[in-house]
């Protein structure tokens, strides 16, 4: 193959672009400029690492581990001044895993795999402490499914086992939790964790186990004795009642006097003793038979011919001679015994806690919507039917009147008066508008044409164009040229002019000139 000649393929050149006009010449420029540029694009958004986020809201601490294990594995990474790691978006859930693996996240501890790997030569301290620490794993694992819920660390305190019941120890628990932002735990959710916890612990009472915000500090949940529990409870359940009172007093009065001019106050005195009643009652007036035993005898003595031979037989019949009544012939008896008992009643009651002992009510009326002398009468009577008014309870209810100091009104300034009174106008100008481009259009668009207009058009229809043609260049002759119009000015008013004209000569520009002519009248 002959060498290039260098020479001759610049020459060649030379001369290719010399032939080329100019046009050509800014359009192989453009487009070589454009295709090279299309092509480093090209390469730059292939070969460009698109990042994905790795972490963020770590502390530093953790933040700074991370990088060093992105280090040591020789990944790219980038780090944002908010601390959050961004990484090539194809490895973040591999190196996630890796990250979790090792432990350099604060998340869950490990569970109980610490007891899948067999161990020999621990000891019994070793094996108590790899126990809590599975323990306390599983918890933190069985916590992180709640949702909200960031990150957890589970603490328990567990005592060793005593043989003596006086020297053993009760068991604790203390969780820390960090929520999402925009995540919180609801009181419900606080006792479902203690729960968990101290259901999971043997032994391990409720409150013994302490639940705290990991970005207040503060304590979730306060540990209660029975005793406080049930106080909650009932004033909850007070303040329940005594709420719903109020609202349908507030209510029923409302729409009587009108929205604002009744105030109410309801105090329910209640009962949270758990009563159980036996009644027993007897009515002296009223007998009735418990019993009845009725015994009737009959016996029959006539002589027989016959009867028992010997001693034995002669007795008896000397002994039936001797007896009172012998000479009969028949004997009979009838005895009742009839045993009567006082009607008695038993009643077994038993009252549940929380009714209501007592219920007091104190109502405020707004003096200036009260007319009458009789008006207190009904209103009281309105919130004795409202809350069930009971007077053997011992039912308080008290109404008076007052005059309820009113919020002093402000006084519109003049900017307010202005809006005010512009709105009138406002709204008359857009009517006006409404009616000259919208209105009227319409009604000329349908109301018919006069006669007049309709003739000219038709006028205007049959002339033929060469007739509006000429009309039309007289029309153009007709129009005044301005040396004409200033030929009519020297010849009418000859001073006027000359004025002017001097006063041309004297200006020089060209808004000083029409100052003049103005000045002039014209």
């Amino acid at each position: 193959m002959p060498p290039v000649d260098l020479k001759a393929l610049v020459s060649q050149l030379k001369e290719f672009w010399n032939k080329l006009s100019k046009v050509q010449k800014i359009l192989l420029i453009g487009g070589s400029i454009g295709i090279t540029t299309a092509l480093i694009f090209t390469i730059w958004l292939a070969t460009r690492i698109h990042w994905g986020l790795l972490y963020s809201g770590l502390d530093e601490r953790t933040t700074g581990e991370i990088i060093n294990f992105l280090k040591s594995q020789k990944v790219p990474y980038k780090v944002k001044p908010d601390g959050s790691i961004y990484v090539p978006e194809e490895k973040v859930p591999e190196l996630r895993m890796e990250i979790a693996t090792k432990g350099l996240v604060g998340g869950p501890g490990p569970g109980f795999e610490l007891f899948d790997k067999e161990k020999l030569g621990l000891t019994e301290f070793q094996e108590r402490v790899t126990y809590q620490r599975a323990l306390e794993g599983e918890l933190e694992r069985t916590i992180m499914g709640i949702k909200g819920v960031k990150s957890v660390r589970v603490h328990l305190a567990l005592p060793k086992e005593s043989v003596f019941v006086e020297e053993e120890k009760p068991p604790k628990a203390s969780v820390l939790i960090e929520m999402k932002r925009g995540y919180y735990l609801t009181p419900a959710q606080v006792r479902g964790i203690v729960n968990l916890v101290s259901g999971a612990v043997p032994k391990l009472e409720p409150q013994n186990v302490i639940v705290v915000d990991a970005r207040t500090g503060k304590t979730l949940s306060v540990p209660l004795s029975p005793e406080e529990e049930i106080t909650t409870t009932q004033l909850a359940y007070k303040k329940k009642i005594e709420s719903y009172l109020k609202e349908k007093i507030e209510e029923i009065l409302a729409k009587a006097l009108g929205y604002g001019n009744a105030i109410a106050q309801v105090s329910v005195d209640l009962s949270f003793d758990k009563e159980k009643i036996t009644e027993e009652r007897y009515d002296p007036e009223g007998t009735a038979v418990v019993s009845e035993d009725i015994e009737t005898e009959t016996r029959s003595n006539n002589a027989s011919a016959g009867g028992i031979a010997g001693v034995k037989g002669a007795l008896a019949q000397k002994f039936e001679a001797t007896r009172p009544g012998a000479t009969s012939g028949s004997y009979s008896r009838k005895r009742i015994v009839r045993n009567y008992d006082v009607s008695k009643t038993i009643k077994n009651l038993e009252i549940s806690p929380g009714s209501i002992k007592k219920i007091s009510v104190a109502v405020l009326v707004d003096k200036s919507v009260i007319k009458g002398n009789n008006t207190l009468d009904w209103i009281s009577s309105l919130v004795k039917g409202a809350i069930g008014y009971n007077p053997d309870r011992g039912d308080d209810v008290e109404v008076e009147a007052i005059e309820f100091i009113k919020p002093p009104k402000k006084k519109p300034g003049i900017m307010e008066y202005l809006v005010e009174l512009s709105k009138p106008l406002i709204l008359l100008v857009v009517i006006i508008l409404l009616f000259i481009f919208v209105v009227r259009p319409i009604m000329k668009a349908f109301l018919p044409k006069p006669p007049e207009e309709v003739e000219k058009a038709k006028e205007v229809e049959e002339v033929p164009p060469s007739v509006t043609e000429e009309k039309e260049e007289k029309e153009e002759e007709k129009v005044v040229m301005p040396h004409e119009v200033a030929l009519g000015i020297i010849q009418s008013q000859p001073e006027k002019a000359a004025m002017l004209v001097k006063k041309w000569l004297l200006e020089e520009s060209l808004e000083e000139r029409k100052k003049a002519l103005s000045e002039a009248g014209y």
